[in-house]
């Protein structure tokens, strides 16, 4: 059942966050797919079927693949020499390596946003996000709860108005989501985010740059070092 079917806001898909790139057609058929991904509908190692991708979104040949290579190079797909398309398969390094970028983005974005005017009252609308975010969890939507979490990061960066670093940001939020994908699972996350971002947000606006970077690097660490002990035992 859906957000609209409950009677609850539609939290914002991945692709709902992203300027459009290239034409429109081209553009409709990548979100569709990078949100079948994001939303974990299309699980890491899944083929992805030219021909059923051009009949469930009823587009040309030429346009999926042209959507293909740009998930490839996003990272989000893997394209394999005469096998095809599959959804991408993330392993420890690449996580390390992802989540080692969004701290030290993510910390760059604090020290930026402190510099802003008026940031109590930018902040506002992260607030209400946080909002959606904790009635999703405990409505057990995890579609939603993931898709607003995601959103958090991404706004947040917003905030900066930059259109290359925002770029930059959904780029890894993504693929963070896909790595959680993986391994991750409800009930391994002891601590809810939106209990995180909303302290996050709190030190933001309150001006307290050490605690807040502090606070950002223990909410992103916790969600690294839990998948990579996934990764280990699964080693």
């Amino acid at each position: 059942m859906t957000d609209n079917e409950n009677n609850f806001p539609q939290a914002p898909a991945t692709s709902s966050l992203l300027e459009e790139r290239h034409d429109a057609e081209l553009f409709r058929v990548y979100s569709r797919i990078l949100d079948g991904i994001t939303d974990h509908n299309l699980r890491p190692g899944n083929k992805l079927t030219e021909s059923d991708l051009c009949r469930q979104m009823t587009c040309s040949r030429s346009t999926v693949r042209s959507a293909l290579s740009l998930l490839a190079h996003d990272k989000i797909v893997d394209l394999l020499p005469n096998r095809g398309a599959f959804v991408h398969v993330p392993d420890a390094k690449e996580t390390q390596d992802v989540f080692k970028m969004r701290i030290a983005l993510e910390e760059t974005i604090i020290n930026m946003l402190l510099e802003e005017e008026n940031l109590a009252e930018k902040a506002k609308p992260l607030y209400a996000l946080i909002d959606q975010e904790e009635a999703a969890f405990n409505r057990g939507d995890r579609v939603s709860w993931n898709r607003l979490s995601n959103a958090f990061h991404v706004e947040l960066a917003r905030l900066l108005n930059n259109d290359v670093l925002l770029e930059i940001v959904n780029t890894l939020c993504a693929r963070s989501s896909l790595i959680i994908a993986v391994f991750d699972a409800p009930k391994d996350r002891l601590r809810h985010t939106y209990c995180e971002h909303r302290e996050i947000l709190d030190l933001l606006v309150e001006g307290k740059k050490a605690r807040a970077c502090k606070m950002m690097r223990r909410h992103l660490g916790q969600c690294q070092a839990r998948l990579l002990r996934k990764f280990e035992a699964e080693a």
